[in-house]
C-alpha cells in the first residue's frame, strides 16, 4: 500500500472541527480503507477527541489536523499554538468533560503529546488489522438454562 497523507488547517471553532474530522474521514476512506474498518473507526474518534480538545483548550487559534497512512498504520495528528500540554483526569461520573484523552488512549496503539517550537502536537496511531487477523472468530461458550 501506498503512503497516503492529509493535512487541514482548522479554525478555532466545534462547527469547523466537525466539518474538518468529515473531510479527514472522506479522505482516509478514499485512501482504499473499508468503510467497516476499525482502524477507521478508531482514526475518526480520536481525531474527533484530539480536535475537540484544541479547540476548548487552545480557543480561535490556528489548528492543524493530520492523517496519515502508510499501510501499517493510521496516524492522526493535531497541533495548535498552546503550549499547555494536556492532562488526563480522572472524571467523575457527573462531569460532562474530561474523557478525551481517556478515549484516545484506550482506542489508540500509540498516543503521545509533543511540545514544538510554536505549540504542540497531539497524536495517536491505530494499527490496521492483517488479512490473517481480521477474521478471527471469538467463541464464547452460551450458558444453557
Amino acid at each position: 500500500m501506498e503512503v497516503h497523507d492529509i493535512r487541514l488547517p482548522v479554525s478555532g471553532t466545534p462547527a469547523a472541527a466537525a466539518s474538518a474530522r468529515r473531510q479527514l474521514v472522506a479522505a482516509m476512506r478514499g485512501w482504499g480503507l473499508p468503510a467497516d474498518s476499525d482502524a477507521l473507526h478508531a482514526a475518526e474518534l480520536m481525531a474527533g477527541e484530539l480536535l475537540s480538545n484544541a479547540v476548548q483548550h487552545a480557543g480561535p487559534r490556528a489548528i492543524t489536523v493530520a492523517a496519515r497512512c502508510d499501510g501499517n498504520a493510521i496516524r492522526v495528528e493535531v497541533s495548535d499554538s498552546s503550549r499547555d500540554l494536556p492532562l488526563p483526569r480522572s472524571p467523575t461520573e457527573d462531569d460532562e468533560h474530561g474523557r478525551g484523552l481517556f478515549i484516545v488512549a484506550a482506542l489508540a496503539d500509540r498516543y503521545a503529546v509533543e511540545p514544538t517550537a510554536s505549540g504542540k502536537r497531539c497524536w495517536a496511531e491505530v494499527r490496521l488489522q492483517t488479512a490473517s487477523s481480521a477474521h478471527v472468530a471469538l467463541q464464547v461458550p452460551i450458558p444453557r438454562r
